[in-house]
């Protein structure tokens, strides 16, 4: 006999309860479920919304015409001078001869016991660095050479030198250099006592030889130029220069086009639609299965694949042309030779098939996909559609326990009642079966 409900009757109250919320509670299981659903596709377009997102990334990144203006600098002595182009350089060839290299200017003291000698006793003692025409103070009285050059160092107003210390044959020596090349940045001491007066270089500080400041002396196409420091990007426009030692005779500096940096953008182009179209075909197969939102940027897309670029070249309107088809799995792929000749052909109307501001592709996918995911978009809108749904469904989920709650309760009161009228009735039942035994007996 069950201890529980039921005691009195002998009925399995509790199983009898329990089968029946089970059959009430199915309409949670039917909520539970489609709330799954929701989440899943919740969750795919998440997934479509970032893939959208980088796409529109790649997109920003070719949708300029610039970025398709590249060049390839090529030097005919890279020991001497070596270069880089921008995407203001232009196609050309320059004759170029270095003269002179540009040099920091180095100074070092007189030879020291060690670094720990005090240099000078003199009371308020300074020393005056300039850079230039700027300049900045440094006290040394009563200072080892180490501490000086922790001074220089550490100054707040330093101009531009760093201190070092080097040990030769001759003993310690305190190394000042200017941190940048040329005349300009040449590097003068002088030294004071507290007064302001001037006293004698107690440091003995002197040009090492060879290490003199110098600017860079080179001629292009027999133009003299001087600058300060050996890396040069106002010379020739889009180019910056850099030089590595003198010339003996003319180094030939060639720009051209980059064919290659220009396959390169226009792969990052192919690659960046077809990761789209693996998570849309991803989600598609799976909680986006028939999905309007994903058919709608499906068809979107396609629509601005198959749309021509009109006018933008005469030789170009579908990027089928220039070496991008569409291949049967819908993604895409790139003929690198097929590129090269159509840059070959009409560099202008590529660059404008991808780039132009009004019909290149890679500026309508760009707005297309900018559309798609931003506030009130269509991603936006069937997110927010999902979640109402969700929060219909806890709302439905919340009235449907509290009725289960109330269900069961009037079940195990109508069950109370029943177990204890039936535990009466047998009670009776026993003993009327109890006299009669009495009475027959």
């Amino acid at each position: 006999m069950i201890s529980a409900p039921g005691v009195g009757s002998g009925l399995d109250i509790n199983s009898i309860i329990t089968q029946l919320m089970a059959i009430e509670s199915r309409p949670l299981q039917q909520l539970d479920s489609r709330k799954s659903e929701y989440n899943a596709q919740l969750s795919a377009l998440g997934q479509l919304n970032g893939a959208l997102s980088s796409f529109q990334d790649a997109m920003s990144g070719l949708s300029a015409l610039s970025k398709y203006n590249v060049y390839a600098a090529q030097s005919s002595d890279e020991d001497v001078l070596t270069a880089t182009a921008s995407n203001s350089a232009a196609a050309g060839s320059f004759s170029i001869e270095v003269t002179q290299l540009a040099q920091q200017h180095k100074m070092a003291s007189n030879p020291f016991a060690d670094e720990d000698t005090v240099v000078t006793a003199i009371s308020g003692a300074k020393a005056t660095i300039q850079v230039g025409t700027d300049s900045f103070d440094v006290g040394i009285q009563d200072k080892t050479l180490a501490e000086i050059r922790d001074a220089i160092n550490q100054a707040d107003d330093n101009t531009g030198v760093t201190a070092t210390i080097i040990n030769e044959d001759l003993g310690t020596r305190l190394i000042v250099t200017a941190n940048d090349s040329g005349t300009s940045n040449a590097i003068s001491m002088s030294f004071t006592d507290g007064g302001g007066a001037p006293i004698a270089d107690p440091l003995g500080m002197a040009t090492i030889t060879g290490a003199e400041a110098k600017d860079a002396k080179l001629t292009v196409d027999g133009f003299n130029v001087t600058r300060s420091s050996n890396t040069m990007d106002d010379i020739i426009e889009g180019v910056t220069l850099s030089l590595h030692n003198d010339s003996v005779g003319p180094v030939t500096l060639s720009l051209t086009r980059d064919n290659d940096k220009i396959v390169e953008s226009v792969q990052a182009f192919v690659d960046s639609y077809n990761n789209l179209k693996t998570v849309m075909s991803d989600v598609g197969a799976g909680a986006l299965s028939a999905d309007g939102t994903l058919l709608a940027v499906e068809s979107r897309i396609l629509s601005e694949f198959n749309t021509p670029a009109s006018g933008v070249s005469n030789n170009f309107s579908y990027l089928s042309e220039v070496g991008v088809s569409i291949q049967k799995d819908g993604n895409l792929l790139l003929d690198s030779e097929t590129v090269v000749g159509a840059l070959s052909n009409d560099f202008t109307g590529f660059a404008q098939l991808f780039a132009d501001s009004d019909e290149g592709f890679a500026v309508r996918l760009e707005n297309l996909a900018e559309a798609l995911i931003k506030e009130d978009g269509l991603l936006d809108i069937r997110t927010d559609s999902l979640n109402d749904r969700i929060e219909d469904l806890d709302g439905s989920r919340d009235a449907i326990e509290r009725r289960l709650d109330s269900t069961e309760e009037r079940l195990r009161a109508q069950y109370a009642a029943l177990d204890s009228l039936l535990g009466q009735m047998q009670a009776t039942s026993s003993f009327l079966t109890q006299q009669f035994f009495l009475l027959t007996s």
